[in-house]
């Protein structure tokens, strides 16, 4: 799996580096036993050595080991790479699209309470009857509060079929579920009509976007409209992959969708894969100041290859690619790989994508200045 994700800021943890236990060297492995009496690892043992003989309470070695993985990838001083415990990655790194417990999605309110900020529809959550605006109270039997929303994760996600007792404050009243896990689709594609104009908005790009959005535009009904605004302010990202498989419906057969850079300097080309929608409609893509990496080479591709008027905001600025590896104890690395250009070998890194039509949102007006924007370029156009 490539990711494309927005930044992810990791503490660092200043522990023992796994090195000498790896035996990995600059200069490529040594042998076990023979770290240790390296120069270049004779700091690590000895940190190593001190923590197990002197620290004034035992620690776990794994407890040091996960310390010296984080500390080990933070050391490229890179924001887009680091070490993932395997509790983090078996809960958040899912790029499905689809994912298995109850079916909400949360927020910490003003109260410092867990909130319901959306129930999936058709899942067990729903199912079950839980509104939005519900506050978690506990989860079987044992109180939530004072837990983060991470905290909370661990305990209401498991295997489908399993069930879990979960008790909301609604109002004055406490009302307890016991839902069923299950597997749902969280929504991702949401579409509308602004007379005959077309709009969709995308939220994330993972393994089903690219059908989800082929349902939007049939739903749509694109080809009998003025024009198309797809939206992708505030997207933070996901899979190359998905990022090609979406590109490649707006633009032509075999152009190129993006250029990549390799630690060695060689550029490689990928082109669509071939299965244009044929879109012949006038398409305006909205973006924002965190419409990031994925959006960005979405973005890139529909202005090089002039298929789609950009308007909003200057963009984030990731222009790295990053691979998701899984290692031996369940956690993962995300480590930077490549660098991306866009069709026309433009660098978009740490600088954004600038729109054909610059409009800075306006946080304190009630309307969307971007969106009314996008609309009346569309309207200009019938002549």
């Amino acid at each position: 799996m490539t990711a494309l994700r927005r930044p992810h800021n990791v503490r660092l943890i200043l522990l023992v580096l796994l090195a000498f236990a790896l035996g990995v060297a600059a200069g490529g492995l040594l042998p076990s036993g023979q770290a240790e009496k390296d120069p270049l690892f004779q700091p690590l043992w000895e940190t190593w050595q001190l923590i197990q003989s002197r620290y004034i309470d035992a620690v776990a070695a794994e407890q040091l080991i996960e310390g010296a993985l984080t500390g080990l990838v933070d050391g490229l001083g890179d924001e887009f790479s680091y070490y993932i415990t395997p509790a983090v990655y078996a809960r958040d790194y899912n790029y499905s699209g689809e994912f298995t417990g109850i079916g909400v999605m949360v927020k910490t309110n003003d109260q410092d309470k867990i909130e319901v900020m959306e129930v999936v529809p058709g899942s067990p959550a729903a199912a079950a009857g839980v509104w939005v605006g519900d506050i978690f109270h506990a989860v079987d039997g044992e109180s939530v509060a004072g837990l983060s929303q991470d905290d909370l994760s661990e305990l209401v996600p498991g295997a489908r079929g399993t069930s879990v007792r979960v008790t909301f404050r609604r109002g004055d009243e406490l009302l307890s579920f016991e839902i069923v896990r299950d597997i749902f689709v969280v929504p991702n594609v949401e579409y509308a009509l602004h007379d005959d104009i077309a709009y969709i908005a995308m939220h994330e790009f993972h393994n089903l976007s690219r059908q989800q959005l082929e349902e939007a535009l049939a739903a749509v009904d694109v080809p009998a409209r003025a024009g198309l605004i797809f939206d992708v302010r505030g997207n933070p990202g996901g899979t190359i992959e998905s990022a090609i498989d979406v590109a490649s419906l707006f633009i032509d057969d075999d152009d190129i969708v993006l250029q990549e850079v390799d630690r060695e300097g060689q550029i490689s080309q990928t082109r669509s894969n071939g299965r244009s929608a044929s879109i012949h409609a006038p398409i305006v893509l909205l973006v924002d100041s965190q419409s990031a990496s994925a959006s960005e080479l979405l973005a890139g591709a529909l202005q090089d290859h002039e298929r789609a008027t950009i308007i909003g905001e200057t963009t984030f600025g990731k222009g790295t690619v990053q691979t998701l590896q899984k290692i031996a104890n369940g956690g993962a690395v995300r480590l930077t790989v490549r660098r991306y250009l866009t069709p026309l070998g433009r660098s978009i890194d740490k600088t954004g994508l600038v729109p054909d039509i610059l409009i800075e949102a306006d946080d304190d007006s009630a309307n969307d200045e971007q969106l009314a924007a996008a609309i009346a370029f569309l309207q200009s156009l019938r002549g």
